[in-house]
């Protein structure tokens, strides 16, 4: 979830398997779960509390009537944990009495999927976030109501908000919080052509990305721009790495850190250079990038094993249309990349391509993706998102 600046306001958590062991969090991913239980929810604070992840924001959690039905003793209080009603939760006499009580104790509520249904309305005195799906109410409704909720002092949240142009949309209506897809789908200008220095970074990234490049010819290129430079040795010094004495030129870190890393962190550093996009968007698909990565070595000993190398590049070009705001199309053509990673990124029918699409699929708590994988495939995939969601969070911070 987003405030209108990108920046993030909470997180939702995602429950896959035993509450203490899979835990996979996101921005844009809900604990879609029902039948979610005291007991099971106790553990899932259990395991939030013990995480590193996003502990500075509210953490949204789905909740249901059996959930509301059940006893609440062993469920711990966490000022940051916000109980998100789903949509099949009534406003009756029994549930705003638990309500609240459960409010009484110290937690907090939002109502999810609202759609101007009159009678959720009871719920308002209750809750602090009122969470709209915009793809089921009409422009009309969304004119007339949204005045209306706002003088309810809730914080007002558009879901399924899955390109900029809804964005812009919502947040012209008043919304004070947006959740989806909108940082990856930007406006695309037809016939925008890649600048001058676009292209030069687009270069750089080709020539990184070649399997047969020597350390001298990339401390080499990676010297020739000062900024890169400045900006890779500054990265490299900081806590991410606690190395115990500076490195103080590109060809030493290569020499500390391995080709694999500065070429890497040469990528990412030229793609932000050249970008206008809400960094979040970076926090995204550095996620993607290292959920890939981490997948691809898990599997390393198998059959049709993918280079985890490869894995972390095309992760982080999966949103370079974003980045450029040009069709992925024109960002592969200027690109020269190996045919079976422009094969990944264009049509997703290789090995590759299908891992990228799963990985996006779980971001996105894609229900055909699910149904697709075996349960350990699940968790494997959960293992390593956290993972690399926590990782992208220390890259972010030193950044």
């Amino acid at each position: 979830m987003f405030n209108e600046d990108h920046e993030v306001f909470a997180c939702e958590f995602l429950c896959l398997g035993e509450a203490d062991s899979d835990i996979l969090s996101h921005p844009q991913v809900g604990l879609l779960q029902e039948g979610m239980t005291s007991e099971l929810l106790a553990s899932v604070c259990e395991s939030i509390a013990k995480s590193d992840r996003h502990l500075n924001v509210p953490i949204f959690i789905n909740i249901d009537q059996d959930f509301l039905s059940e006893t609440d003793s062993l469920l711990p209080v966490k000022p940051n944990i916000i109980l998100e009603m789903l949509a099949t939760v009534e406003p009756t006499d029994y549930n705003l009495k638990r309500i609240r009580q459960l409010r009484r104790r110290g937690f907090n509520f939002a109502l999810s999927e609202y759609a101007f249904d009159p009678s959720k309305s009871m719920f308002f005195k209750y809750i602090k976030v009122i969470k709209v799906d915009v793809l089921n109410v009409t422009q009309a409704q969304l004119r007339k109501s949204i005045p209306i909720l706002k003088k309810s002092k809730c914080l007002i949240l558009a879901e399924h908000v899955d390109n900029q142009a809804v964005y812009e949309n919502c947040k012209a209506l008043g919304f004070d919080l947006f959740q989806g897809d909108f940082l990856e789908n930007p406006f695309i200008i037809d016939g925008k052509k890649i600048s001058a220095k676009q292209h030069n970074a687009l270069n750089l990234v080709s020539e990184l990305s070649r399997s047969d490049i020597e350390v001298d010819s990339v401390a080499d290129m990676i010297s020739l721009d000062p900024v890169l430079t400045t900006k890779i040795l500054l990265l490299i010094n900081c806590p991410l790495y606690q190395l115990v004495r500076d490195v103080n030129s590109v060809r030493e870190a290569v020499v500390i850190l391995g080709l694999k890393v500065v070429k890497q962190w040469a990528i990412i550093m030229s793609l932000m250079s050249v970008s206008t996009s809400p960094t979040e968007l970076f926090r995204t698909l550095l996620t993607r990038a290292k959920t890939l990565e981490r997948i691809a070595l898990h599997k390393q000993n198998e059959q049709d094993a993918i280079n985890p190398s490869e894995c972390f590049l095309v992760g982080l070009l999966s949103g370079a249309d974003a980045i450029f705001e040009v069709g992925i199309e024109t960002l592969v053509s200027n690109l020269k990349l190996e045919a079976r990673l422009k094969q990944a990124l264009l049509t997703r029918d290789n090995a590759l391509g299908l891992l990228l699409t799963n990985v996006m699929g779980i971001e996105r708590f894609d229900s055909q993706t699910f149904e697709g994988l075996s349960n350990e495939e699940i968790c494997l995939y959960g293992r390593c998102h956290q993972d690399a969601a926590l990782w992208a969070d220390n890259v972010m911070n030193n950044l």
